[in-house]
């Protein structure tokens, strides 16, 4: 199915520091996600080409569609959704040609602090945009982890890529802290059960179970309520759930760490 109109706007964000080279290598993996919902209003995301077969995004922006359309240029394909994880915020979409090119994958675990790292996606859903940045933290969560970085993003590159300094894959762009330089990407890994297991789900996306990110402040995993109570200011609130941490991650370095600066913040007023 052919979409008229659709154009790939190939702009670099600007003060990004990365090269035209590198921008234009990274750019030929991506597409656009055009969502429509059934009161007629259409979204825009990202998506990444992870084989002739699939695309990845996110399943928050695909999640209320009724039909979702894979731009690239001047053409479009209809995608199917072959693999649903809603609290994990991963999307598989089935297309019948590749319209990007596959990308190479590779575990986030070879990442450390302070590495380099690109985040690109359909910005404000227009131009296509890349920013550089560095891993700023890795956090720990079914059996891999999410990254945390400072290389920028906005609403409408969710579902984009966030590529390692070699070009590799190692997260998909998913949600931000607005007005902190606080970004995350969901690791590569969690794709692996949905790319072994594809099964075709109808759309709308029929879950009850909420991105791990947008639960409620129980759901949430412990990294992300630390630093919600943080950025609060909420220091009763953060000393609690660090301490909890703690306790149920025994080994876990991050939780003792924010346990300990926790514990050195000011007393709560009596």
């Amino acid at each position: 199915m052919r979409i008229l109109g659709l154009l790939l706007m190939l702009s670099i964000a600007p003060g990004a520091q990365a090269s035209a080279e590198r921008y234009i290598q990274f750019s030929m993996h991506m597409v656009k996600i055009l969502a429509a919902n059934p009161d007629g209003r259409i979204n825009t995301g990202t998506g990444v080409q992870l084989d002739a077969q699939h695309v990845v995004t996110s399943c928050h922006v695909v999640g209320h569609a009724v039909s979702v359309i894979v731009a690239r240029g001047s053409t479009g394909v209809a995608a199917r959704a072959q693999s649903v994880d809603t609290r994990h915020d991963l999307c598989l979409l089935g297309v019948a040609q590749p319209l990007g090119s596959p990308v190479d994958r590779v575990a986030p675990r070879s990442l450390k602090v302070g590495d380099e790292v690109h985040a690109m996606g359909f910005s404000g859903g227009k131009a296509l945009s890349m920013s550089t940045g560095h891993v700023t933290a890795l956090h720990d969560m079914d059996e891999a982890a999410v990254i945390e970085t400072d290389a920028q993003f906005q609403q409408g590159a969710s579902g984009g890529a966030l590529f390692d300094a070699d070009g590799h894959l190692v997260g998909v762009l998913t949600f931000f802290i607005p007005g902190l330089q606080r970004h995350f990407a969901v690791p590569v890994e969690w794709l692996d059960p949905g790319l072994a297991h594809p099964a075709e789900v109808e759309l709308p996306i029929s879950s009850s179970v909420a991105p791990f990110w947008a639960a409620g402040d129980a759901e949430k995993p412990y990294f992300l309520r630390a630093i919600q109570h943080e950025n609060d200011h909420d220091w009763q609130r953060l000393q609690a759930v660090t301490k909890e941490w703690a306790a149920a991650e025994p080994g876990n370095g991050a939780a003792i760490e924010a346990a300990v600066r926790a514990s050195r913040l000011p007393a709560p007023p009596q």
